[in-house]
């Protein structure tokens, strides 16, 4: 599968787009579109990729994603298959950078909003408490109209403006759109979600891209700023942490779950990961609610 150019609805009475998406999982391959895109994640756990970054994501997470920014949002599938009744939803608002006009944003009354839709060009992270507040006008602004709906985004893009709580997520030179590079970086991070809970060999990940295993390991850092083990890793043991949460399962029967066919090891790959041992992690977790 290749990035591809995902067209968003036209509306004849907005200027911008709101949209509500539920489904059993979030289908959308790795893509861009030439708008800004503001993502608040309402339900669903995965993994969250973003130009050469990758990191989880689950209830609560807000992106504002810049124009022609690959993007891809892959849910747990091991996870999911365990609990089928599970959903994956999302809040998306979607413009362009001049959908108010080429003079809008360079007013000094607008340049704050200006500057934050020129970092997102690498993808930000909202946190703190300007997430919990942008959240909720996420939520409200399904509901408005005409002005009230205009206003409500600009009061977003003004609130992440004079937060000082947000994180870029890309390198810049991720940002181009390179349609080769796109559909191999979809087939690795499709294969390595599909089958992280079992074997991967690195002969057998790097035949998907017709490379041998020096050449993928280097084309990987390359892309990625991470090697191909520690990548694999992150996602087991991320994986290993929710299932630490929220199952009633011994360690030994997670670590088997998570891919590892050896529990020392896979305590040694945890406490590198995570700086503590997962022993730790469930203690620390269950004495925090």
């Amino acid at each position: 599968m290749k990035a591809i150019l995902q067209k968003v609805p036209v509306f004849t009475d907005a200027s911008f787009a709101v949209q509500e998406f539920s489904s059993a999982y979030f289908d959308t391959p790795w893509h861009f579109h030439p708008e800004l895109e503001l993502v608040l994640i309402v339900q669903g756990t995965g993994k969250r990729f973003v130009g050469d970054h990758i990191s989880d994501f689950g209830p609560g997470d807000l992106v504002l994603l810049g124009p022609s920014l690959p993007h891809w949002y892959r849910n747990d599938a091991a996870y999911y298959e365990h609990h089928p009744n599970l959903k994956a939803a999302s809040i998306v608002v979607q413009f362009t950078k001049g959908f108010l006009g080429d003079a809008f944003f360079n007013v000094p009354e607008t340049s704050g909003i200006r500057k934050i839709l020129d970092k997102s060009a690498m993808g930000i992270e909202i946190g703190g408490s300007a997430r919990k507040k942008i959240t909720q006008m996420m939520h409200d602004i399904r509901h408005l109209t005409g002005m009230e709906r205009l206003m409500q985004l600009l009061a977003i893009l003004n609130t992440i403006a004079n937060t000082g709580n947000y994180e870029i997520l890309s390198n810049q030179g991720a940002t181009g759109i390179n349609i080769k590079d796109s559909e191999r970086l979809n087939k690795i991070f499709e294969y390595i979600m599909r089958n992280f809970t079992n074997p991967i060999y690195l002969h057998e990940i790097a035949s998907i891209v017709n490379m041998c295993p020096s050449t993928f390991c280097r084309y990987f850092r390359n892309r990625t700023r991470k090697n191909f083990t520690f990548f694999l890793n992150e996602i087991r043991i991320g994986h290993a942490c929710k299932m630490l949460i929220e199952e009633d399962l011994s360690i030994t029967e997670i670590c088997f779950m998570s891919g590892y066919d050896n529990v020392a090891y896979f305590n040694r790959q945890f406490k590198a990961i995570k700086q503590k041992t997962p022993k730790e992690f469930k203690q620390e977790y269950h004495n925090r609610r």
